[in-house]
């Protein structure tokens, strides 16, 4: 078990994802641009848990559309223009294993922005009815898996050979046994700004037993190091947008660069900038938001200083 300012369970995945965000801060003509971009690559779930915003069917509606290709290559295209090489991660609101394009998706990436990272989140299911698709992944460029695995160990040992049968490692698999970990299933359960109640998920590690005053009066980095974009090419500030109140601009129309550089994320940086959280969609979020970023956050700091 970690802890963060000796009172916040933190995950341990959140570590290594850390070391990814603060190894290297990039720039483009003197801008900070994001170590990792997230895309919602899908717009459905093959499962519903309790702890996510899918367990809603008031909120969450399965959409069984994906990203276009077309978009896709074009958003590419604009990364390969400022020499990108941080991380591309498919993960968000929805499973990404579900597009049945991903194949093309990442051969693209690899294609055009040859230097990055490709990561992708998954539940796994999918694997488990297809255990092929595992190999067709790495073979078209896919760098790290990491499989959450809620049923049991049953389901953790089928993995383990699908691992061993393909000679993969431990760093291009990350297994990650949700069932035995209790309460908190393993990991850092944050509210999805203001949609699920995260403290009936808190560990018992935690000192903070409860969150219950909001917002919170403290900084929060992932728009200095991270931006997201949804299947239907909005671009958003936060994954933990679940509702997607602050849709910063659309991929389909502008360049993600300047999305990235726009007056719309310039005015929410400033503002966590002295701990304001008093906007949506951040008011009603209880993620702790310091834990990793702050070399890009100051990057960031120093630049608008300028």
């Amino acid at each position: 078990m970690e802890q963060h300012n000796n009172h916040t369970y933190i995950e341990p995945s959140t570590f290594r994802k850390k070391e990814i965000v603060e190894t290297n801060v990039r720039f483009h003509d003197e801008v900070p641009i994001f170590n990792i971009l997230e895309f919602n690559i899908f717009g459905a779930c093959n499962r519903s848990c309790d702890f996510c915003p899918v367990s809603d069917s008031t909120f969450y509606t399965n959409v069984y559309e994906g990203i276009e290709i077309e978009l896709y290559e074009k958003i590419m295209r604009e990364l390969s223009s400022v020499s990108y090489d941080g991380t591309i991660l498919f993960s968000a609101f929805s499973e990404p294993l579900l597009n049945k394009k991903i194949v093309d998706l990442l051969k693209l990436t690899k294609l055009i922005v040859k230097n990055c990272k490709l990561e992708i989140v998954s539940n796994g299911d999918v694997i488990l009815k297809n255990k092929k698709i595992l190999r067709n992944l790495f073979d078209s460029g896919l760098d790290v898996i990491s499989i959450s695995i809620y049923d049991g160990p049953v389901e953790y040992k089928a993995f383990k050979k699908i691992i061993k049968e393909n000679n993969f490692s431990e760093d291009q698999v990350i297994l990650r046994r949700r069932y035995e970990q209790g309460s908190d299933f393993g990991m850092t359960i944050s509210n999805r700004a203001g949609l699920i109640d995260s403290n009936q998920y808190r560990s018992k590690d935690e000192e903070v037993i409860e969150i219950n005053t909001l917002p919170l009066k403290k900084h929060c980095y992932y728009p200095f190091y991270q931006m997201v974009i949804d299947y239907n090419g909005d671009v958003l500030m936060c994954a933990h947008d679940w509702r997607k109140e602050k849709i910063v601009g659309n991929a389909k129309e502008e360049n993600i660069i300047e999305i990235w550089k726009s007056k719309y994320i310039k005015e929410a940086r400033l503002m966590l900038k002295e701990k304001n959280r008093t906007f949506l969609p951040c008011i009603n979020c209880d993620v702790a938001g310091d834990v990793m970023g702050e070399p890009n956050f100051n990057a960031w700091v120093d630049y608008y200083a300028k």
